[in-house]
């Protein structure tokens, strides 16, 4: 059976914008339960505000939407499409105007996204990228979800969880790399598998963005079949993957000692990889408790290993859900072992 709260559909249907003084009868094109492409000569700006209405059966039904995407006459030509406005719903999801549509989707045989199809978010701020990418990505199987800056796919992840997200660096509102963090704070995306786009990338930017979570470092132009190729590769490998990404983020911003003891008082158990100009640590934890410490510098037991990693005051992190590999060779609380580091270094400190 067709998920109707994912689907989408191609359907003409007579549309009302209202905006302002102003109102303009058009003609719809893609819809599903969150949005739909309406086709007009004239394509609105991004960002405006509307009220959108339709009378499929005779009665008015109206939605507040907001104009997120804008395709030109030129750039409609040059897709073999027609001029428009992609519009999203801003409305509440349980409305009558969304149950309408629901209806007409569930009885429209044109259904095309069932549920097992690989879906994927691409954001960039260039509309003309993301309607090339969009209906390449659309033939080649994916349910994808288009979004102008990184706030707009943030919230496309959270309302349908993302098999794969692919994401430019330099956005407006919320960035390509601020997107990747706030992903990985939310538990049920920080293990959606997310590419990054970026013009002629240098080895610092990769390096960040590797750092900060991320699968794949594209650097621009490319062609959409690569797109389509890595985009399938990392999709399935992540549908595939035993282990769970469950928390992602900047030591900067939450603190060593702090995001230790929340895994704690969690009674987490994986392991929390951390990385650091050029190291990378790996801290085994078992029911909230570390139990091993491992650096890429190779230096000193688990102990000294963790006592060093606690100095640290920037970096990133990943949490790993499952059971890790490796003896137990730390048997104490975590306040315990941070309790003896702050002794130490105020020992040092003296």
């Amino acid at each position: 059976m067709v998920n109707r709260r994912t689907a989408r559909i191609v359907l003409n249907l007579d549309v009302e914008l209202r905006f302002g003084d102003r109102v303009i009868r058009a003609v719809s094109q893609d819809v599903t339960p969150f949005g739909m492409f309406v086709r007009m000569e004239e394509p609105l700006p991004l960002g405006t505000s509307i009220e959108l209405t339709i009378a499929p059966q005779g009665v008015r039904l109206s939605v507040p939407a907001l104009v997120v995407h804008q395709l030109v006459e030129a750039e409609a030509q040059t897709l073999g499409r027609r001029p428009g406005n992609g519009i999203l719903f801003r409305g509440d999801q349980a409305s009558p105007f969304v149950r309408e549509l629901e209806r007409l989707i569930e009885a429209n045989p044109q259904v095309s996204h069932p549920d097992d199809e690989l879906r994927i978010v691409v954001a960039d701020s260039s509309t003309r990228l993301l309607e090339r990418l969009s209906t390449a990505l659309d033939n080649a199987g994916f349910s994808v979800a288009t979004a102008t800056n990184g706030m707009e796919a943030l919230g496309a992840a959270l309302s349908r969880t993302p098999d794969v997200v692919l994401a430019e660096r330099d956005m407006p509102v919320l960035d390509g790399l601020h997107l990747l963090q706030e992903l990985g704070r939310h538990a049920q995306l920080a293990s959606v598998p997310v590419m990054i786009m970026m013009e002629t990338p240098n080895d610092l930017q990769r390096l960040e963005a590797f750092q900060l979570g991320a699968v794949e470092v594209l650097p621009k132009p490319f062609t959409a079949l690569e797109v389509i190729l890595r985009a399938r590769r990392v999709a399935l490998a992540g549908r595939r993957e035993a282990e769970r990404v469950v928390l992602r983020g900047s030591i900067d911003h939450v603190g060593l000692p702090s995001l230790l003891q929340m895994l704690e008082q969690d009674r987490e158990t994986g392991v929390l990889r951390l990385s650091q100009d050029d190291l990378v640590a790996w801290l085994n934890l078992i029911d909230g408790r570390v139990v091993r410490a491992r650096s890429s510098d190779l230096r000193g037991d688990s102990r000294t290993t963790l006592m060093r990693i606690l100095n640290w005051t920037s970096g990133y992190f990943e949490l790993t859900a499952g059971t890790p590999e490796g003896e137990v060779e730390l048997a104490e609380s975590i306040t315990h072992l941070l309790l003896e580091h702050a002794r130490v270094r105020d020992e040092l400190r003296a």
